[in-house]
């Protein structure tokens, strides 16, 4: 009983500290700094347990850090995928990098990418007018946001939520504090400390993290990546920003 309250309180702690980072914001970014170090953390991890690295996964590490096209964020994707792919691939609480088969494909990729693409239109149809026009921007403002985003607030923090409770998220309070690390945080990134934040504003940006959140949790890396990848793909395209 007692080691289930200090996981849990150990998850409480890590949700207090994200928050933390957020409201520092306006002073400047630390989360590429928390990033990093938690990815150091669970490569320590991982060697002190003699959990050998594969070499396909720093691969897939370093192809990822290089789509980021994000020279902040790089390092964090390359090291933090490593790391985290090594906690979930000795975990029975892991995140899967694919899709099992054509029918997660459809229920978590193409029913929400389709829901939250309208979605997304229709709230920027309330102050953007439509200016629709391929743009090269579509496709790296896209790989900017969908990697780092994917990968770092919710891949890898899983991670360390796993290696927290020591790969025992058993009771329902520890499920909702991971669900909330994974979708709290990164829901707020998109609106900085001190700025004026509408309640439909963060309604609209729940439900874009609950859903992203469920993909991966439900299916695999991959598919979170790519349906916020159209999301914004979609944005920029329709709308221009």
């Amino acid at each position: 009983m007692r080691e289930k309250s200090c996981m849990t309180r150990n998850l409480i702690f890590l949700f207090i500290g994200l928050l933390l980072i957020y409201m520092l914001q306006k002073n400047g970014n630390f989360f590429p700094v928390f990033f990093l170090i938690s990815s150091l953390f669970l490569i320590y991890r991982n060697r002190k347990e003699k959990r050998k690295v594969d070499k396909i996964d720093v691969l897939i590490g370093i192809l990822l850090a290089i789509l980021s096209l994000n020279p902040i964020y790089a390092i964090c994707i390359g090291l933090g995928y490593v790391g985290a792919k090594q906690v979930f691939d000795n975990s029975s609480y892991k995140i899967n990098l694919f899709p099992k088969d054509k029918k997660e494909v459809i229920f978590y990729g193409i029913i929400p990418a389709t829901f939250l693409i309208l979605l997304n239109t229709i709230w920027f149809l309330q102050t953007v007018s439509i200016n629709v026009g391929f743009r090269l921007e579509a496709i790296t403002g896209s790989l900017i946001a969908s990697i780092p985003e994917e990968l770092l607030y919710r891949y890898l923090v899983f991670a360390l939520c796993v290696i927290l409770c020591n790969n025992q998220i058993r009771t329902k309070s520890q499920k909702f504090l991971c669900y909330l690390i994974l979708i709290v945080p990164h829901v707020l990134m998109h609106f900085p400390a001190g700025v004026d934040i509408s309640f439909i504003d963060v309604v609209l940006m729940s439900i874009f993290g609950i859903i992203l959140t469920r993909i991966q949790m439900k299916s695999s890396l991959l598919l979170a990546i790519i349906v916020h990848f159209l999301i914004d793909f979609f944005r920029i395209i329709i709308f221009g920003v």
